[in-house]
């Protein structure tokens, strides 16, 4: 009996201990608040492995100014050469590249490139009357990619490699959505993310304003895809937003299977690099898109929004942020210090998560939360 005593102690000493070690790693996820000198509205879009943090904020004067945030908290502000209207950095490479765009004073937009030693770059696209539709984005050795439009106001695609050789293409027909109104350019498709490989994730709106996703390998191979069941409703559809170096995509979609009060449930996907699907619920269901950003081991980080309208028709909106671990573990991602949500924007390979949220008087912060 006493060592049977003693044994039952030592076991609950054991799972005593366990539980102490567990606590801190559960406990441990710190979240960071970030702002740039006099920013009034801080906006991260971007995180490399290194856990240096990229976007834009306006200043004391609502003059719209990039920066860069190093993994030791120290944040340097940027403005692109001619940037009369607003600087909007779209993605930072592992090596400390960043890209984006900047509005000169005849409200045109233009490509920049800033290296890591501050240099910035901008450059045009070969082609005659081109104007930048969309914003850019690069992959993680460098190359960057976009749509344009023409002198006639049609859009197309540009590849610009690393070396700085430019490929113009252009999208199936399919994908240029007729203008909604008369008179009105065509509706030109999104790109939204790409591959070290230079494999293309984008979207697009067919003639009911559905949304479809797309992908474009290095060949010239177009192949457009829908989550299985995926509503087809005006702005419903398939809705890709982030796409992994394996090949892994991930998004967000209605699904007609699964519905609450009549409407169909959004949901995230992940579409595999063989075209299988599988999908999740966030932890509270959302009504309205937001987005979902895949890490190099399948960790997916995002957000979905509810509105919630007590007074209609004045409504608030609520964000919903989550993260799914690569086991399939989903949870909340709540920032302690946010009166109003969390709005996760993304996460890197070392699994940090950065994002926004509003203090109690609505002013918009950055964050970064370490694992």
């Amino acid at each position: 009996m006493k060592s049977g005593t003693h044994l039952r102690t030592a076991v609950l000493l054991l799972f005593a201990l366990l539980a102490i070690s567990v606590q801190p790693s559960a406990r441990g996820q710190s979240f960071t608040t970030f702002d740039p000198p006099g920013s009034q509205f801080a906006s991260p879009v971007s995180i490399n492995p290194a856990g240096q943090i990229t976007g834009n904020y306006f200043d004391a004067n609502f003059a719209q100014r990039g920066f860069l945030r190093d993994a030791d908290g120290t944040i340097t502000t940027f403005d692109a050469p001619n940037a009369f209207f607003g600087t909007s950095p779209n993605f930072i490479t592992p090596q400390g590249l960043i890209v984006g765009t900047y509005v000169d004073a005849n409200f045109n937009a233009h490509p920049f490139l800033r290296t890591k030693d501050g240099t910035i770059t901008t450059f045009e696209i070969p082609s005659p009357g081109a104007a930048l539709a969309s914003g850019l984005v690069a992959n993680s050795v460098g190359a960057i990619t976009g749509v344009f439009t023409d002198s006639n106001g049609n859009p197309h695609g540009f590849l610009r490699a690393a070396s700085g050789k430019f490929t113009l293409f252009d999208f199936p027909s399919a994908y240029v959505e007729l203008s909604f109104f008369p008179g009105a350019p065509p509706v030109p498709p999104s790109i939204l993310a790409m591959t070290a490989g230079e494999t293309i994730l984008g979207s697009y709106l067919d003639l009911n304003g559905t949304i479809h996703g797309f992908l474009r390998t290095i060949d010239g191979t177009f192949t457009s895809f829908d989550a299985p069941n995926a509503a087809t409703g005006f702005f419903t559809g398939t809705s890709p937003t982030s796409i992994n170096d394996s090949g892994i995509v991930t998004g967000l979609y209605f699904d007609t299977t699964m519905q609450t009060s009549g409407f169909p449930n959004l949901r995230v996907f992940l579409r595999a690099s063989d075209g299988v699907f599988s999908s999740f619920d966030t932890p509270q269901l959302g009504t309205s898109l937001g987005t979902a950003s895949i890490n190099s081991s399948g960790a997916v980080a995002g957000n979905v929004v509810n509105f919630e309208c007590p007074n209609f028709p004045f409504c608030n909106i609520v964000p919903i942020s989550f993260l799914r671990t690569p086991n399939g573990s989903v949870s909340s991602v709540n920032d302690p210090k946010a009166a109003q949500g969390t709005f996760v924007q993304g996460i890197n390979p070392a699994g940090e998560i950065f994002g926004t949220y509003f203090d109690e008087n609505n002013v918009q912060h950055g964050f970064v939360r370490k694992p």
